[in-house]
């Protein structure tokens, strides 16, 4: 069966034990092989989580002063986001005050779905990552809830994608990322920042809010601009080509089956609107030097940084070569925007 519906016999063993989350390319492969819709099998591994948590919930054997250990607690108090001297059962307590919740059952309820979901499909080796990451997508959640958004319009999104670029030309990230997060919230999209804790690997994640708007988080990992505009971009790419749920784990989606393709796509996408396909020729095509680099910033409409990002994504430039060139920011006392930390010369 697992050769029949294209994935690796351990993967298709992670399926059958719920470990592997049924999205909606193994959907499309069992609705070939076995018959019925891709949503018959969603709403299957959907009914799986809700069960597991239902029964997981009805047991006696988490109290509520273990419960809260699952979390990694020092990252979320070091970030403010619990109590500094949370311990035990009120660590459990201002937990679940943190999630909006006001029992261990209803957490497991509320969040065996929607951003729950996004985190806990995904691969990650320990359990410390998960609730790290569930902690950061809580506090973009949070973020979410605060802004006007308008209808969602795909195509409106997508066509708009290009001219958001311009806004890079921005050193500082307090006066860039406004500008962004309003012109995304006019088009229907979200789009929410937060430093992620220890634990917690994501550059960015989307997801759909109960109102049908795409939610965007950006966690600026690695605190450099090509990195921060290519997730952007990377992440948005999702929005209007696959319209799924998705965390991107240090550049990459870990789920185990078809996420190649999806992550490809992205990264094309993300390629193409910062610089252009023939200017992307034009760029490999020479000796990288520094003059040639503001040159094709010049003509892409983004900065040199971004540009020497690329050069070293496509291995053009080594790693350390011209970093100088990059903006790069740092995190004070707030957690959910950095600073400029080396203004460019």
């Amino acid at each position: 069966m697992a050769e029949r519906i294209g994935c690796e016999e351990d993967v298709f063993s992670g399926i059958m034990e719920g470990r592997v989350a049924i999205g909606a390319e193994i959907a499309d492969a069992l609705s070939a092989e076995l018959g019925a819709s891709r949503q018959f099998w969603i709403e299957r591994y959907n009914q799986f989580l809700h069960d597991k948590v239902r029964i997981s919930s009805s047991g006696s054997e988490k109290t509520l002063s273990s419960w809260g250990q699952s979390f990694p607690a020092k990252a979320l108090r070091q970030l403010g986001w619990l109590p500094k001297g949370s311990r035990g059962e009120q660590l459990s307590k201002d937990i679940l005050d943190f999630f909006g919740c006001d029992s261990i059952r209803g957490w497991n309820e509320r969040y065996s779905s929607g951003i729950g979901q996004v985190a806990f499909r995904t691969s990650f080796a320990f359990e410390a990552d998960e609730m790290a990451t569930l902690a950061w997508l809580r506090v973009g959640e949070v973020q979410a809830e605060s802004l006007a958004l308008s209808k969602f319009s795909k195509n409106s999104f997508k066509n708009c994608l290009p001219d958001l670029k311009r806004l890079c030309a921005h050193k500082h990230p307090e006066l860039f990322f406004p500008k962004l997060q309003k012109a995304c919230a006019d088009l229907g999209v979200g789009l929410v920042s937060s430093r992620a804790p220890t634990g917690c690997r994501a550059s960015g994640a989307t997801w759909m809010s109960t109102k049908g708007n795409p939610i965007i988080l950006l966690s600026f990992r690695y605190l450099s601009e090509d990195h921060f505009w290519f997730t952007f971009f990377h992440e948005a790419a999702h929005v209007v080509l696959h319209g799924t749920d998705h965390i991107s784990v240090d550049g990459s989606d870990p789920s185990p089956l078809g996420a190649s393709v999806f992550e490809d796509e992205a990264d094309a996408f993300a390629q193409d609107t910062l610089v252009p396909a023939d200017l992307r020729d034009e760029m490999l095509n020479a000796i990288p030097t520094r003059p040639h680099v503001r040159r094709i910033a010049r003509k892409a409409g983004v900065t040199p940084g971004i540009v020497v990002g690329q050069l070293q994504k496509f291995g053009a430039l080594q790693p350390h070569q011209f970093n100088e060139l990059k903006r790069r920011y740092k995190w004070d006392g707030d957690t959910t925007l950095p600073a400029l930390s080396q203004p460019r010369k």
